[in-house]
């Protein structure tokens, strides 16, 4: 272990050393490169699936309940099997941002490397509620948060000229079939308060 202190000078030029070579190393393409990242086409940014749990459970109840004001109802469908748990990697680069979309399980977002990120949250209040993800506790980030289901929500970088790597819990596991991207003018009708939201994180 190394112990800092006033007057070790040298150990203090070796650990620069170690954050220079870890700023190095730990940039987006390196990054992508060495955990095998895809570009997530409908969302943005890149991911790759990294745990898919053995155990499946059913989907009956569990995404049942709706509200009269949503956008789209829920329409009758046959029961089908679920793994327990999904994680991914998620990784955002510069610009770039997770489209306003939701997922019919709670998903846990975990902050791993790199800036800060922003997570809006879309509903009916008036001001949207905004979640910083990172690991600064004492500017009150969250190490991790739970997106509960159903939920529209967008994120995106803080620092614009970095990256962010984090990873993504879904439980019960993740399906193609519980992910909706948001339409642009279906959620202005919905949440008109927040348009200027709306208008920079939609992609549909």
């Amino acid at each position: 272990m190394l112990v800092i202190t006033k007057g070790n000078t040298n150990d203090r030029v070796i650990l620069n050393i170690y954050r220079i070579i870890l700023l190095v190393m730990m940039d987006a393409e390196y990054i992508i490169k060495k955990l095998g990242l895809d570009m997530h086409v409908s969302e943005g940014g890149y991911f790759k699936e990294s745990y898919r749990s053995l155990d499946m459970i059913s989907n009956n109840g569990f995404h049942k309940k709706k509200y009269e004001h949503e956008i789209s109802k829920e329409t009758p469908c046959p029961e089908k099997m679920r793994p327990a748990s999904t994680l991914i990697y998620y990784l955002l680069v510069g610009n770039q941002y997770s489209a306003i979309h939701r997922v019919r399980s709670d998903e846990i977002w975990h902050f791993y490397l790199g800036s800060p990120v922003t997570i809006h949250i879309i509903n009916d209040d008036r001001i949207s509620p905004i979640i910083q993800l990172g690991n600064n506790l004492e500017k009150g980030e969250n190490i991790h948060y739970v997106v509960t289901k159903d939920t529209w929500f967008c994120a995106e970088i803080n620092n614009k000229t970095s990256f962010a790597l984090m990873g993504c819990t879904v439980s019960p596991g993740f399906d193609l079939e519980d992910f909706e991207l948001g339409k642009k003018d279906k959620l202005l009708l919905q949440y008109p308060q927040h348009q200027e939201l709306i208008e920079r994180f939609s992609k549909q």
